[in-house]
């Protein structure tokens, strides 16, 4: 049966042994004292673990970066060649999706046809312009001042050419500055060597 006894002191208690019993009791402010060097020594070994976490990470982070970059650097040629090769086409592509159903307006098929005898530049006589329906009649309209640099310059019109297409012969041969014929020579021109 157990035996409990209470015993009143008049001052803190300050230790105690208890019979029968090994080891060594400790007081209240012994005690904190223990608890506070205990929590000093987890705190910096914590501390110590995460700063060596950090040197392993950003170590680990160096080590990722170095090959990302090296990997980016081998693949550099790869991409740009990639990019050399399907850049044209695709500035062709978005090319033909924007004239496509573009008719421009009459300032702008006098420019064209302008463009087209200038290339023939010293002759002016003797010259045939080939528009669509559409574009001869803006033209006539227009009646712009450079026709008149061009004495007997005939107008013809072609129903197979769409608005904006033009071709100009004369006795060297035919001048074409229909927009296909521009893009083609694009096309050529951009097309990897």
């Amino acid at each position: 049966m157990a035996f409990a006894r209470l015993i009143a002191f008049d001052r803190p208690l300050a230790g105690a042994a208890v019979p029968g019993q090994l080891g060594k009791y400790y007081s209240e402010s012994e005690l904190a004292a223990r608890e506070e060097a205990a929590y000093r020594r987890g705190l910096d070994a914590a501390r110590a673990l995460a700063d060596q976490q950090l040197v392993e990470l950003r170590a680990d982070i160096g080590t990722l970066a170095d090959g990302t970059f090296k990997k980016l650097m081998d693949a550099e040629p790869a991409i740009v060649a990639q990019l050399r090769d399907t850049l044209p086409a695709l500035a062709l592509d978005i090319a033909r999706r924007l004239l496509a159903g573009f008719e421009p307006s009459a300032e702008i098929v006098g420019r064209i046809c302008e463009e087209a005898l200038a290339e023939l530049f010293p002759e002016r006589e003797n010259l045939e312009i080939v528009l669509s329906t559409r574009d001869a009649a803006l033209l006539v309209k227009l009646n712009p001042a450079w026709m008149a640099r061009y004495p007997d310059l005939k107008i013809r019109t072609d129903d197979s050419f769409a608005p904006g297409d033009c071709q100009v012969r004369s006795r060297f041969g035919l001048t074409d500055a229909r927009f296909e014929t521009k893009l083609a020579t694009l096309e050529h021109s951009l097309a990897p060597q």
